[in-house]
């Protein structure tokens, strides 16, 4: 059987090549069902399916790489969808070395690797599928707060250092188990390299020896690597020489554009989609607009249609929908 029309569109944005049409995806926390991968699995392939995209982003629950860890959460976000901690289990400098390495095949990790099944069975190798990770930085200030990831990081390094290599070392595992397990590629995303949150003096060790490291490791077997830049004021310059087939961030919030980006780096870039403005109250006109200027400010090339993050979950589905029509065009049921 041949390759897929979504496959080769990936493909060919990848390598910069000419494609029929940009390939275009979105996600969204599902906060209502994502603790169980029985329902969470043929909601993704519906999304999937509905809105005819081509890749398939697994959103696993927000506290899937910090609760076989000992946090705990009540309650989400109302808008972004998000899982908002009730315990966090690193409080002070000596916690980091409770931190144990974990099998990904057990507790939540392993429900996670369930799911990606679910989902791969679902998706029967039509599109990508990818495993959203979250880098070691960013699941130790989850472990800890971000204020006290901080605070631990400049007054307890070594501390810090300890726990930060026990969360790499499970991470690269969980990712090897996820691309074992039906994931064609991974979504990694970094929250730390900004400088809002810290200078490139002080992120630039922790990029070297874990973020980078862990992404380095598993980019090799991945056939679709999109490197998520999370936040604003970003490093841009330093995360867009990082292992990846694909680059996203907030190209309409927290910069740079889409041009700007593309006089950093040749990768693929993903992005164009207002997630936070113009899917909330946009009109189809503005939601097309963005569709269309993204598209001609990269020349239709090296170019995917996204967010620059998460959806929230109170984006009206006809906004979706209007999204859909804008980057699809008059494709039905493909």
């Amino acid at each position: 059987m041949g390759q897929s029309a979504q496959w080769r569109r990936v493909e060919a944005a990848i390598a910069g090549e000419a494609v029929d049409r940009a390939p275009f995806g979105f996600w969204m926390h599902v906060p209502e069902i994502d603790r169980d991968a029985r329902k969470l699995a043929p909601f993704t392939v519906d999304l999937y399916r509905r809105y005819q995209m081509d890749y398939v982003k697994v959103m696993f629950r927000s506290s899937w790489g910090v609760e076989d860890w000992g946090e705990t959460v009540a309650g989400f976000h109302p808008g972004r969808g998000y899982w908002l901690a009730d315990h966090l289990p690193i409080r002070e400098p000596e916690d980091w070395a409770t931190l144990k390495r974990l099998p990904p095949d057990q507790g939540t990790l392993g429900e996670q690797l369930q799911l990606l099944r679910m989902v791969r069975d679902g998706v029967a190798g039509e599109a990508p599928v990818l495993a959203t990770l979250f880098a070691p930085t960013m699941l130790a200030a989850h472990l800890a707060g971000e204020a006290t990831f901080l605070r631990h990081l400049r007054e307890a390094p070594d501390a810090v250092d300890a726990g930060l290599q026990t969360i790499a070392a499970t991470l690269g595992d969980f990712a090897d188990a996820c691309l074992d397990q039906g994931a064609d590629g991974l979504f990694y995303a970094i929250q730390h390299a900004s400088h809002r949150v810290m200078p490139v003096a002080e992120y630039q060790p922790l990029a070297d020896r874990y973020d980078r490291a862990v992404l380095a490791e598993v980019h090799a077997r991945s056939r679709l690597t999109k490197l998520h830049l999370h936040g604003d004021a970003l490093m841009f310059e330093l995360l867009a020489d990082f292992p990846a087939h694909v680059l996203n961030w907030y190209d309409r919030g927290g910069g740079p554009s889409l041009a700007e980006a593309r006089a950093l780096t040749d990768r693929c870039l993903a992005g164009g989609i207002d997630h936070e403005r113009t899917l909330l109250l946009g009109t189809p006109a503005e939601i097309a607009g963005e569709v269309t200027a993204a598209i001609r400010d990269l020349d239709g090339r090296g170019l995917m249609i996204a967010p620059g993050c998460g959806v929230p979950i109170t984006v009206p589905e006809r906004s979706l929908r209007m999204l859909r029509d804008a980057a699809v065009g008059d494709e039905r049921g493909s």
